[in-house]
């Protein structure tokens, strides 16, 4: 990959025409020719993006990450908040079509909170909210026993202070803790909650 100029485009796309589209948008936001990537992959969440894991492990700061839009670089919101943390993290800007996110700057860190924090959160807690009502109904119904949280009040303020300190990534946090990446955010959240319940 060339990074010379620090400032690389990137877009998840489908067909050759696609590919064509966002190629054409990136360079008009400024990326040159060589330093536009490309994964195709916008069907599934399961299958890797080999560009872009190359392009946020050879991250520097000052660099600009070029998307035309948030869906071109992430499958979720807890995705988007694994992936804006590491470019928040190498101190590096994201460029979301013409909007530059710089991280240093007051309005940038309010934006990287978003991405990194209130989206991801967001998502969990509609996922745990569509789960609610089928779940007091099974267990009305008998069949749904219950079972025990999936992180004893230890484990979850173990994760939360390897989070917040930025000692690990939502990444090992998972594989530390056996949980997928909403899962992670959902304790994030609860802790966080809990936190601030004592502290009144």
């Amino acid at each position: 990959m060339n990074y010379s100029e620090g400032v690389i485009g990137y877009a998840r796309v489908g067909n050759a025409e696609d590919r064509d589209e966002q190629h054409r948008q990136l360079i008009s936001l400024g990326v040159r020719p060589g330093s536009v990537h490309f994964d195709a992959g916008l069907q599934g969440t399961r299958h890797r993006l080999p560009n872009r894991d190359a392009l946020l492990k050879e991250l520097a700061s000052g660099n600009t990450v070029v998307v035309t839009g948030l869906e071109r670089l992430a499958r979720s919101a807890a995705e988007l908040g694994e992936i804006t943390t590491v470019i928040r993290d190498r101190k590096a800007r994201l460029n979301v079509g013409g909007t530059v996110y710089d991280p240093v700057t007051e309005a940038g860190r309010t934006a990287f909170e978003l991405f990194t924090s209130v989206f991801p959160d967001f998502e969990a807690g509609v996922y745990e909210l569509r789960l609610t009502g089928p779940r007091e109904q099974a267990k009305a119904a008998g069949r749904y026993p219950g079972g025990q949280p999936k992180l004893t009040a230890e484990q979850r303020r173990q994760l939360y202070e390897l989070y917040t300190s930025g000692s690990e990534t939502v990444a090992q946090l998972r594989k530390r803790f056996g949980l997928s990446r909403s899962g992670v955010y959902t304790q994030i959240q609860r802790e966080r909650e809990g936190r601030v319940s004592r502290s009144q």
